[in-house]
């Protein structure tokens, strides 16, 4: 199983170096949680099970390349708040449109009770290994 995690790992992130914008994983998820509401670099953090140096570098990189801006927020001026730019919009929205592709190419030849079954699974080992990693 973990050589298949680490092929398909390896593929996803082929898939988002092909992008006009290149990505890499980390980059898509961090443009991901920020679009899903998580905007500080602690809850990037917890999310992520990074230190903040390693999300810092990682989230100032997206700065310097146009996709996110940082900006203090207006209730706690020492709180930073990040935000998806128009380009990281479009970015993001190019990376999930090309992995959903993939997805869907890789399980094209299965019968539809079998992707449904794959998928009901393969997200029940993510919440367990989530929860593993939360503890």
């Amino acid at each position: 199983m973990l050589s298949f995690a680490g092929r398909l790992a390896r593929l996803e992130t082929e898939t988002l170096a092909g992008l006009e914008v290149p990505l890499t994983i980390r980059q898509y998820r961090i443009l991901s949680r920020v679009d899903a509401g998580y905007t500080s670099l602690m809850a990037l953090c917890r999310l992520a099970h990074r230190n903040p140096p390693t999300m810092s570098e990682s989230v100032n990189k997206l700065v310097r390349q146009g996709l996110l801006t940082r900006e203090t927020e207006a209730a706690d001026r020492r709180t930073m708040v990040l935000a998806l730019t128009a380009a990281g919009r479009e970015a993001h929205e190019a990376g999930r449109l090309a992995l959903e592709k993939f997805g869907t190419e890789l399980t094209s030849g299965l019968d539809e009770q079998i992707r449904n079954d794959l998928l009901a699974v393969t997200r029940r080992l993510y919440t367990e290994m989530e929860s593993r990693l939360e503890q």
